[in-house]
């Protein structure tokens, strides 16, 4: 049971971060852990935000079960849960939060997370507000690629972090099918088990053609891979290309 003293002390530190007056809750770092989150569900403050970090709380599924149960986020857009451990029993809690449909940004880097939550997401019906996804450091590997490369829930992201994930040429491949993704513009598929052939089917999509900026750095697409890439002409609109 949550004891008062840490109600007291998660209610001073809303205070303190909405000071700033920019309708944000900034608590990356605290290390809150569970019984923070549950504390701050409890504000009375909430329904005016919409930026909320949780960033290196030590939370677990638990602190997103406390997240997903809560009903006071009505403006919530922007939400960073990254460097926890919520995995994969967390996030099938999360994908059941009244304020998921209204996100705009929702950042789960380091997790734990595998392929029953990458799934999870990927399957999930009301991202279609979300524009900038980050599932980096989680080993949700190509079933979650192929998933949500084909879910229109995911039609209007701009941004999308799959960095070590576990994703090889078979995700690729679907990926640079993919017509749901043809607004992104930032696509981070770094340090992944990526050779020459990922590259060179990566050059033949004729829908991610929005893309701005592509890392794939610590992969092994090599020269090789690079010069398919900047000979194909698939990507008009490329002004950052990293490679390692």
């Amino acid at each position: 049971m949550i004891t008062q003293s840490k109600i007291e002390y998660i209610h001073r530190l809303i205070d303190e971060s909405l000071a700033a007056g920019d309708g944000s809750i900034e608590l990356k770092g605290k290390f809150i852990g569970d019984e923070g989150v549950e504390a701050l569900v409890l504000s009375e403050k909430l329904s005016e935000i919409e930026d909320l970090d949780l960033t290196s709380n030590v939370l677990t599924w638990r602190g997103a079960a406390h997240l997903s149960r809560c009903d006071r986020f009505h403006k919530l857009k922007r939400l960073y849960l990254g460097e926890n451990n919520i995995a994969d029993k967390g996030t099938a809690a999360l994908i059941g939060a009244p304020f998921l449909d209204g996100l705009s940004v929702l950042d789960l880097r380091f997790n734990n997370i595998g392929i029953p939550g990458g799934l999870a997401l990927a399957q999930c019906e009301r991202f279609s507000k979300l524009q900038v996804f980050v599932l980096q450091e989680n080993q949700v590997e190509d079933e979650t690629l192929v998933t949500l490369a084909k879910c229109p829930s995911f039609g209007n992201l701009r941004k999308l972090n799959f960095y070590r994930t576990g994703i090889s040429v078979n995700g690729i491949k679907i990926l640079a099918k993919s017509k749901v993704l043809k607004k992104v513009k930032h696509l981070n598929l770094g340090r992944n088990y990526l050779h020459p052939v990922s590259a060179k089917a990566l050059a033949q999509t004729k829908t991610l053609t929005n893309i701005e900026t592509l890392l794939m750095f610590d992969t092994a697409i090599g020269d090789e891979g690079v010069k398919a890439i900047m000979d194909s002409g698939a990507f008009p609109k490329l002004k950052t290309f990293r490679v390692t």
